[in-house]
């Protein structure tokens, strides 16, 4: 830029050994760090589970609640496993008056209304939960969940201890579980108990003033103007102008991510017990599941003989009543499922290398709730798997499946294959990276015919021109390789509206 050359080298961290990985994320934690490796020599054990939360934080960090350091935190499950884990708190009653909301103004077909919704949903809550999304430490987690259950039925069941109320009832020492003060869990409960009561009503009236037209905002017309420009983000458009090869979409981060993270301490399995036969709709439940879908985009679009694409159950065969409302629910929701070749001339060209398996394309599959249920719970038990890494044939492979009722499924069997699943993982990263390549190209150059009035041919040998130059090829190269951007940014555009 400017006639000075940027030396940019873009990290391989598949590759790197834990020093170099250490130098790459310094002051960061995982199962490479020193400081990990330190505790796990302290406690003498080989066996470590680090999640994402430990990982995504400094090595000096303390909790909120017992204001404990790493060091301190870290202790020895009954399995010999070296527990590293923070966990992220929130209130849940924010998510009750969230589905409330929700419940008194469902969604239309109007773009403009739904945003409203949802900056008034949001708008309520900031008013109804009482405190912010935290990140504690396990067991000032564990000991919360504790509290809670010890309070018995007179505790409303979405309420949650904020980060200061934990931190009056617990009995905090180095590298243990807490123990529990009872008498201060009971004097703030009793305490804050109309408290809640009061915001779940405010939550209930403002919902319903909205329904009913009041407390409107209009949303915002054109473009949102970017007010405020840091250093960061400016130097960081100049170098993906300079260098369009190199990766986004939080690549390297993920990387990272994936290399700091150990689930050693993955439990016994959480199959379920087997249940009652689920007991089939009658014409009045089916009319009911019908109305409550009509303005879902999915049920809409799946025809009265759809199935699952996951586990080939009917729409009636997914109906079942809910656990917690006793009302009945059936609901589709679209996933990707992965398409692998290796005889598509035009990718093999211009991705070559980048993945053990080539995937050039997806498809959009529509799958019951149960069955996106499946990968939901899998994550919450295990926050070291990436939904990407768990095909539709995983998922079907570990369940067991029967008309109205939540699927039995087999959790240690899909959890084991997702963490298998490194190669699919690496392949999915790879064809995301593409996919965003392909859309930022086909957005700069639809900018670009917009500031300077031109067609999108002039536009294209702009940008050819640039990425020749940049990574040294032939004019005629750059035009070809621009020519296929273009056309993969329209295809990824055509298939996102699908989804």
């Amino acid at each position: 830029m400017n006639g000075h050359s940027i030396n940019i080298i873009v990290p391989d961290v598949d590759n790197m050994d834990d020093e170099a990985l250490a130098d790459l994320a310094r002051l960061r934690d995982g199962r490479w760090s020193e400081q990990t490796k330190r505790l796990l020599r302290q406690f003498n054990t080989d066996k470590l589970s680090l999640n994402r939360q430990w990982a995504g934080t400094w090595q000096s960090w303390a909790c909120p609640c017992c204001h404990r350091t790493k060091p301190q935190i870290v202790r020895v499950s009954a399995a010999g496993v070296l527990l590293c884990e923070l966990e992220s708190h929130h209130d849940h009653l924010g998510d009750k008056a969230g589905k409330l909301f929700e419940e008194i103004n469902p969604k239309t077909e109007e773009r403009e209304f739904n945003i409203q919704i949802s900056h008034a949903k949001y708008g309520m809550l900031q008013f109804v939960e009482r405190f912010q999304r935290t990140l504690i430490c396990i067991d000032c987690n564990l000991v919360e969940g504790k509290a809670k259950k010890a309070l018995g039925s007179d505790i409303e069941p979405d309420f949650t201890f904020s980060p200061r109320e934990i931190a009056t009832f617990i009995r905090a020492s180095d590298n243990r579980v807490h123990e529990l003060d009872m008498a201060a869990v009971r004097l703030i409960w009793d305490r804050v108990k109309p408290d809640i009561a009061d915001r779940l009503d405010f939550a209930e009236r403002m919902a319903r003033r909205f329904a009913n037209g009041k407390n409107r905002r209009e949303v915002a017309v054109g473009t949102r103007a970017e007010l405020w420009m840091d250093d960061r983000s400016i130097i960081w458009e100049q170098v993906a102008k300079a260098f369009p090869a190199l990766p986004r979409g939080n690549s390297i981060g993920l990387k990272v991510l994936a290399r700091s993270t150990s689930r050693d301490a993955i439990g016994t399995s959480a199959r379920p017990k087997s249940k009652a036969p689920g007991r089939p709709p009658n014409p009045a439940d089916l009319a009911y599941v019908e109305a409550i879908n009509k303005e879902k985009k999915h049920w809409t679009k799946a025809g009265d003989d759809w199935t699952c694409g996951c586990c080939r159950r009917s729409k009636q065969d997914i109906c079942r009543v809910s656990a917690n409302s006793r009302k009945w629910t059936a609901q589709i929701h679209v996933v990707r499922d992965w398409i692998f070749s290796d005889d598509d001339p035009s990718a093999l060209y211009w991705r070559i290398g980048s993945a053990n398996r080539m995937i050039i394309d997806h498809i959009p599959v529509l799958v019951c709730q149960d069955c996106r249920l499946v990968v939901t719970k899998v994550q919450q038990m295990d926050d070291g798997i990436d939904y990407q890494a768990l095909t539709i044939g995983d998922v079907a492979g570990g369940i067991t499946v029967a008309p109205n009722q939540m699927h039995d499924v087999d959790y240690e069997a899909i959890k084991r294959r997702a963490h298998e699943n490194t190669d699919l993982l690496k392949a999915v990263y790879e064809y995301r990276e593409h996919e965003n390549d392909a859309r930022y190209y086909l957005g700069r150059i639809h900018g670009f015919m917009k500031v300077y009035r031109c067609s999108m041919d002039e536009a294209r040998d702009n940008f050819a021109y640039e990425y020749a130059k940049a990574v040294d090829v032939e004019l005629e190269e750059g035009h070809a390789f621009m020519n296929w951007m273009i056309a993969e940014g329209k295809r990824f555009e055509r298939r996102r509206e699908g989804e």
